[in-house]
């Protein structure tokens, strides 16, 4: 009985430990597949991956105790591009939860692109400092059958470092929170950011429902220090600034 009592007093502990962030009983839940990086790099190209998408591709694998999603995003955060790129072979050894191979990996990825950055000199980043010159950016999303949001995010020049597709919608209608559209801008350290969306209909005109967007996810890049510098709405007609219409 004595030996019953504990087995049941025992039990809720047990489970509580279950349930306690970090705990190695069950398995972290896997990302969707949707998410994972290489379904997003066979849907969608290489060029709208996060770092931490193309670092786990790198890794390919982790372990039960460093999944390659936790451990990729952990590096990142850690040491972010920069740091990552000047990490030696005998640091990325170090890195906890990385075995030999995938450290050996990591390491010959940046130096890859160590060798080509050093052989083409750093490329001139394209200067995003009006509106026409976004619009030669993203041309492509005119004739675009789906309406599309894209952010291009920017250095403290306005030089564009990033862009991400951040979604695709139906026929007329996009919908992305303010938190998918900040996460791009905070991972690659982005002084500020533009948005652009395309209106397939051709109408250049902005509706209601994209200023109180605009809105939006203008206060949101307030609160963190991130400015949204301008919205774009372009079609096959051309495109509308919607900082030069004063509606910003």
């Amino acid at each position: 009985m004595d030996d019953d009592r504990r087995a049941a007093e025992a039990a809720p502990a047990l489970m509580f430990s279950r349930d306690r962030p970090g705990s190695n009983l069950d398995p972290p839940p896997a990302l969707p597949r949707r998410l994972q990086p290489r379904e997003k790099l066979a849907a969608r190209g290489v060029e709208v991956l996060s770092l931490t998408d193309l670092v786990a591709l790198v890794l390919g694998s982790g372990t039960r105790e460093h999944p390659v999603e936790r451990l990729s995003r952990r590096l990142v955060a850690t040491h972010g591009l920069d740091g990552l790129a000047g990490l030696s072979g005998s640091e990325w050894r170090n890195q906890a939860g990385l075995g030999p191979v995938a450290a050996g990996r990591l390491a010959a990825a940046f130096e890859l692109g160590r060798r080509a950055w050093d052989r083409e000199g750093r490329p001139e980043l394209p200067a995003m400092t009006r509106p026409a010159r976004v619009f030669e950016q993203v041309k492509g999303l005119c004739t675009a059958r789906k309406e599309q949001l894209v952010g291009l995010y920017l250095d403290a020049q306005n030089g564009l470092i990033h862009r991400e597709t951040l979604s695709v919608g139906s026929l007329n209608t996009t919908r992305t929170h303010p938190r998918e559209i900040l996460f791009p801008a905070i991972e690659h350290l982005a002084a500020g950011f533009i948005l652009v969306h395309n209106h397939p209909s051709g109408s250049l005109e902005p509706s209601g429902e994209d200023l109180d967007f605009t809105e939006g996810a203008r206060r949101a890049g307030e609160l963190l220090g991130i400015p949204l510098l301008d919205h774009l709405i372009v079609s096959r007609r051309g495109y509308v600034s919607l900082r030069e219409r004063g509606l910003m």
